[in-house]
């Protein structure tokens, strides 16, 4: 059964994230696109013509009228991009906060905040654990101490630091209608393209969706328009970037055109081969890759999209997470070929 694709965005999830970009406008120029396809492996200029004039025009018109919070460290700094994913995907399942989130108890705040960091960030966590078992939960997860020092941040004071993110999603939401109403046409092409791709998913993508949801349904999918070329995924719902699908394309269609020797081109990429000596040393799961070589989330998992198609990596999902382990007889194999090829 197909997933249910929702034809609008998320409010909380793009102004978050419109917020976010306000903060950091290095993230914006044409360099930042170029860093991206260069992980990735694929054209940077074509990476730019496929999402960055729609992007530009949809934050600029955005900011022109936006009332900008100051950034603190937690949310909207540079390096704060995993605790405002966490909050972008938190708010979208609980748009009762956006609205009220003064009447919400705080116990209940501090419950919700804890079982979404129990499921989503670190291991291993039993229903019911104190504020001191996750505490020590973060400084055994593989975390930079950056990240888990938000998150603590986060924990000591949940319903103040939310509430502050509420009043913002609720002051930049004329802001941010503006921003849709500047790319209403480009957009309204776009999902639709969104849409009956989505909802003609090749056969190979969606087994990839299933590796990483070990065959839990999804039940929805949410577009993203300030995050286009990331996919959060979380229980039976994923929040896709309006143009992930496409740069998955574009991916596919490189390694189609070099398909002479696909699993040696695949290793030769320098972040793939980072990716693998990694997890020589110990399986590890996306976000601890991402952190421990210095790459976005998503572009991990692109390349694992690469890896795991090539029998490089397998994965298996342990305690509420997804982790990747070398398969090791493949490079054996190379290396045997590679013998042969030079007669050593």
């Amino acid at each position: 059964m197909r997933p249910t694709i929702h034809t609008t965005l998320n409010p909380a999830v793009e102004i978050l994230g419109l917020i976010y970009m306000c903060h950091n406008p290095k993230l914006q120029e044409k360099s930042a696109y170029m860093d991206q396809a260069r992980e990735l492996g694929i054209n940077g200029t074509e990476l730019y013509k496929k999402y960055g004039t729609l992007l530009d025009r949809y934050i600029a018109a955005f900011t022109k009228h936006a009332v900008i919070a100051e950034a603190d460290g937690t949310f909207f700094t540079e390096d704060s991009i995993s605790t405002l994913l966490f909050s972008q995907v938190l708010f979208a399942e609980l748009p009762e906060w956006v609205e009220d989130i003064e009447s919400v108890a705080e116990t209940e705040v501090s419950a919700e905040l804890m079982e979404g960091i129990r499921s989503h960030i670190v291991e291993g966590l039993a229903e019911g654990a104190t504020t001191n078992d996750l505490i020590d939960a973060l400084g055994q997860s593989g975390l930079s101490s950056g990240v888990c020092w938000q998150f603590l941040r986060l924990i000591q004071h949940p319903k103040e630091q939310l509430t502050r993110l509420a009043e913002i999603i609720r002051k930049n939401l004329s802001a941010y209608e503006y921003a849709l109403t500047a790319v209403e046409k480009p957009l309204k092409k776009q999902m639709e393209r969104f849409v009956k791709t989505r909802g003609n998913m090749p056969k190979s993508r969606v087994q990839e969706l299933a590796k990483h949801l070990d065959e839990v349904p999804l039940h929805t999918i949410t577009p993203m328009l300030i995050n286009p070329g990331s996919e959060i995924i979380v229980e039976g719902h994923s929040f896709a970037g309006l143009f992930v699908d496409e740069i998955f394309q574009m991916i596919e269609n490189l390694k189609k055109a070099h398909s002479s020797n696909p699993v040696l081109k695949a290793i030769g990429d320098s972040s793939k081969f980072d990716i693998l000596v990694a997890l020589g040393r110990a399986p590890k799961y996306n976000l601890e890759l991402a952190e421990h070589l210095g790459l976005s989330a998503a572009t991990v998992s692109h390349h694992m999209q690469t890896l795991i198609l090539h029998g490089l990596v397998s994965v298996e999902k342990r305690d509420g997470r997804v982790y990747y382990t070398l398969e090791k007889d493949p490079i054996r194999e190379i290396i045997s070929d590679l013998q042969a090829v030079f007669d050593i």
